[in-house]
């Protein structure tokens, strides 16, 4: 399933996936997984629905991502905000895991046309002092990585 969702075969890890619900209905992970195939398919309804399944299952930080990622797909804002903050329940005070989080939570605000707010949080995170500038390097390419996809769009 991850090769062909890396790969962009998307037909085939959602129907992996679909495998893997059908086989375990109480996997989780199978769920929010399904999500984030339904959001690169920009199928946002489907993509909402797994994350919540998911959630309703387990409340894991990937559910919580796939949830954020799939409101901020159908313009929901604030609810997605909400989701993104409840991911960082589940960082444990690792910087690693947080930094991502807040890469994640901008590119899909970014990609929400909440272009000034992704900006901005970019722009905080980097200025931080505590935080490894390699890391902030990676979020700034990242994001210009996005702005780049959105203009081609």
């Amino acid at each position: 399933m991850r090769e062909a969702f890396i790969m962009g075969d998307l037909s085939t890890a959602e129907k992996l996936l679909t495998q893997e619900t059908e086989a375990d209905a109480r996997n989780h992970i199978s769920y929010a997984n399904r999500s984030l195939v339904m959001a690169r398919k920009v199928d946002w309804d489907r993509a909402l629905q797994n994350a919540v399944k998911s959630l309703s299952i387990q409340p894991s930080l990937i559910g919580y991502i796939a949830k954020g990622n799939a409101l901020c797909g159908k313009q929901h804002v604030r609810d997605a905000r909400t989701a993104f903050d409840l991911t960082f329940t589940f960082v444990n005070g690792d910087q690693r895991t947080t930094l991502l989080l807040f890469l994640i939570k901008a590119i899909a605000l970014f990609n929400a046309n909440e272009h000034e707010e992704a900006m901005m949080r970019v722009k905080e995170l980097v200025a931080g002092s505590s935080v490894d500038p390699v890391a902030c390097l990676v979020v700034e390419v990242s994001v210009i990585h996005s702005i780049m996809h959105w203009l081609v769009r």
